[in-house]
């Protein structure tokens, strides 16, 4: 009976009971601070995730708009369909980083498509990436060249009497060797086209084929400078390079930075004597608001635009398309060789300067000039990879 009572007694007692409630409480607390801890720390995870990823992006996409605006025109128009060119791995300021492959899909003889695909990555080591594409499209226009020269109004030849316009093909000498010029077609055009309301007063000294002058009715000041999509107006608002009027240059200046062609530079006018040069494929837009006068035994390339007087004193060689609203002077022994497109007239004179038709200079200060910069598709150019 006593047993039974004291047994009783144990079950009835509760002492310690707190002691085991509390215990318990840590632990559910410490379950749920455990619980809250992990929740965190997944967001956190989820969080620094999504920012990698979403930096990885848009140093993708930053990498691929870099590759067009640093887009090597001389290097990528020599790929071959299905060629690859490599791009970095290249750092931004912030931290992150791409690396690029260019690959030339498909060609013909106006347009160019590229597909461009960059792999994003953001600061520090293993902290992701993405990867995505875009297709680009080069589009070379068409400003030329039907003649040697295409003129509005008269030419003046002063003495002597060599032929000293020619529409027929000529290679630039020297320097252009025949691997430069090799992927231009041989062609000759005539010396000259010009509106009935100019006058030559020498017309043996122009040449070219299959005649050597045409006489176009149809050819007026509204349309001497239309190239189609593009206005005279339009490549001068594009000019790599912008100089006032009055500008004297005696001949180009190519720099290099870095073993890179500096193209901020203005008295860099590409190196056209020079193959070595990274200079040597610089074709600058120059528009000169007002008039120029080129001299001494210099020399320079590109896409030449004056709004007013363009005059040449030699010796100065110049390679490219020159685009004049008002008159040409040339005298001295001056080598020009590309094409010209004249608003007025056109004056010859002193030792005999000669105008070269060529080609390979014209379609080569086009093609390696930013006209040939490539553009996004319109529409669905941007595709994500993972």
């Amino acid at each position: 009976m006593a047993a039974m009572t004291r047994g009783k007694r144990r079950l009835q007692d509760e002492a310690g009971f707190a002691l085991a409630m509390a215990v318990f409480a840590l632990v559910l607390l410490a379950a749920v601070v455990a619980g809250g801890y992990f929740s965190a720390s997944q967001e956190f995870q989820i969080g620094r995730g999504m920012r990698n990823v979403t930096k990885s992006f848009y140093a993708g996409e930053a990498g691929i708009l870099q590759v067009l605006d640093q887009w090597d025109a001389d290097t990528y128009a020599a790929l071959q369909p299905g060629d690859t060119n490599m791009v970095g791995p290249i750092t931004f300021e912030g931290g992150g980083s791409y690396t690029a492959s260019v690959v030339r899909v498909g060609s013909d003889s106006i347009k160019s498509y590229y597909y461009i695909e960059a792999v994003g990555r953001p600061p520090g080591l293993n902290q992701g990436q993405r990867r995505q594409a875009a297709i680009a499209r080069t589009y070379v226009p068409d400003i030329c060249c039907d003649a040697a020269i295409k003129i509005l109004e008269n030419v003046d030849f002063g003495g002597g009497g060599q032929p000293i316009i020619t529409g027929l093909n000529h290679d630039p000498p020297g320097s252009w060797s025949a691997s430069v010029c090799s992927n231009v077609p041989d062609d000759s055009v005539p010396g000259m086209i010009r509106s009935p309301d100019g006058n030559v007063n020498d017309e043996s000294r122009i040449t070219g084929y299959p005649v050597n002058i045409i006489v176009d009715p149809a050819l007026n000041p509204s349309n001497i400078f239309d190239f189609g999509e593009l206005t005279y107006d339009d490549l001068a608002a594009i000019a790599d390079i912008q100089l006032p009027d009055s500008f004297s240059f005696g001949g180009s200046q190519p720099t290099v930075v870095n073993g890179a062609c500096d193209k901020t530079n203005p008295l860099n006018w590409g190196a056209p004597n020079d193959p070595s040069s990274p200079c040597f494929n610089y074709f600058p837009i120059i528009h000169v608001d007002g008039s120029i006068d080129l001299t001494g035994s210099g020399g320079g390339q590109g896409i030449l635009l004056v709004d007013d007087d363009l005059r040449i004193n030699g010796p100065f060689e110049f390679y490219g398309i020159v685009m004049v609203v008002d008159d040409f002077h040339i005298g001295g022994p001056v080598d020009t060789y590309g094409a010209a497109v004249l608003g007025d007239d056109m004056y010859i004179s002193g030792a005999t300067p000669r105008f070269w038709y060529s080609p390979c200079a014209a379609e080569r200060a086009v093609r390696l000039s930013k006209l040939a910069r490539p553009r996004l598709l319109s529409q669905r150019a941007w595709v994500e990879l993972f």
